[in-house]
């Protein structure tokens, strides 16, 4: 019997290395393209209604685990962001759990819009401190993030 190791050819480039590993072209992975912010933001966002009691704006917000919510007209259109610790303030200054959403929104909202760079996103979301950032098509929600 021979005591010598035998070499076992894996690849037949004669290298003792498999074949491709390093030599192939990695496989083409189709990555979307995104240049807009419609394209990286949550499709119909949860939102409240400006008449919503402040009630009700607080059992959404604990149901959904959110701390800011938009609030909108019939239409769609945006009428402000209404906030968690608004809703606290508000309560303990002694405003009425009967008053609405839209008495506590803030107006005007920084928004952006659905064909506007997705490279301004991060930058005006940082720069604003802000967690929530509604996109618009005219003056409709029609995304966030």
């Amino acid at each position: 019997m021979d005591d010598a190791a035998t070499v076992l050819s894996i690849g037949d480039d004669g290298s003792g290395r498999p074949t491709g590993i390093g030599d192939a072209t990695p496989p083409r992975v189709d990555v979307p393209v995104v240049d807009v912010a419609g394209d990286v933001m949550t499709c119909d966002p949860d939102r409240v209604a400006g008449s919503d009691t402040l009630l009700e704006v607080a059992s959404r917000m604990r149901s959904l685990l959110v701390a800011f919510l938009p609030v909108c007209d019939p239409d769609g259109a945006l009428r402000g962001i209404i906030a968690l610790r608004d809703l606290h303030r508000a309560v303990r200054g002694g405003v009425t759990v009967a008053a609405t959403a839209a008495s506590l929104t803030r107006e005007p909202a920084v928004t952006i819009g659905v064909e506007d760079p997705v490279d301004r996103v991060p930058d005006l979301m940082a720069r604003r401190r802000m967690w929530l950032l509604p996109v618009l098509d005219g003056r409709r929600l029609v995304l966030q993030g």
